[in-house]
């Protein structure tokens, strides 16, 4: 913790003086963005952005967990037509989620739904494809074991598969969050009304630079929390792994 505090108050003094150094009033310094930070709580403006870009990634995320490791876990255990789809779908994976934001626009048009969409779109992939890895992966000495006292396919699954997934299955919806987490930003910042990607834009247009400096480290500091979160709540679920 130490060290973290450490490193945090050198990183504000290195800012500090590359700030006082360039002299310009595009590289604003840290006290001039603290005063700027206070405007915007003051004027309720930063806590409403923030909740409607939370509000978004808790919708788009929630329905990637569901949709993608369920799905996940069928095409894991199905074999051959599985593969198949996880085949399709990883010709899918690398286009950008911010790509899919005009044309969700044009099928949703400006409000939450296209945000939805996108979020949902940049979450769903990643769990998708590690949750079916892992399912179709499961050690065969497990699966023997399973067979050799005569479980059925539910049990095999409620207690063979899903344990030796539970990792990686973690490890997907971490992942998904952190994406889900930019997917969100980038769509606001290209056309979804209201939130921190879009109040960026705002910003940007009046050159207000210490009010964006203040929005870009809400984002990082919502997108760590998030992270860390998750990382706590996997330790605490599947903490006997170890």
């Amino acid at each position: 913790m130490a060290r973290r505090f450490i490193a945090l108050v050198l990183a504000l003094i290195l800012w500090q003086l590359c700030a006082q150094l360039s002299g310009s009033v595009l590289f604003p310094t840290p006290l001039a963005c603290l005063e700027a930070a206070q405007l915007e709580i003051q004027d309720g403006i930063l806590w409403s952005n923030a909740k409607a870009s939370l509000m978004r990634i808790g919708v788009g995320y929630a329905l990637a967990c569901v949709v993608g490791v369920v799905l996940g876990a069928l095409s894991g255990i199905s074999g051959g037509w599985g593969a198949g789809v996880r085949d399709v779908l990883e010709v899918l994976r690398p286009i950008p989620p911010i790509a899919w934001v005009p044309i969700s626009i044009l099928w949703f048009g400006l409000g939450d739904s296209s945000a939805w969409f996108v979020v949902f779109l940049g979450a769903f992939f990643p769990i998708f494809i590690q949750v079916s890895h892992a399912f179709s992966n499961c050690p065969k000495e497990y699966l023997d074991v399973a067979q050799s006292y005569r479980a059925s396919s539910w049990q095999t699954f409620w207690w063979v598969r899903l344990p030796a997934a539970a990792t990686d299955i973690a490890q997907a919806l971490r992942v998904g969050l952190g994406i889900a987490w930019t997917s969100v930003i980038a769509a606001e910042l290209v056309g979804v009304r209201q939130g921190l990607g879009d109040r960026i834009q705002q910003l940007r247009y009046v050159s207000d630079y210490e009010r964006m400096i203040v929005c870009m480290i809400v984002i990082g500091a919502l997108g760590w929390l998030m992270i860390f979160a998750a990382n706590q709540l996997e330790r605490r679920l599947i903490s006997w792994k170890s």
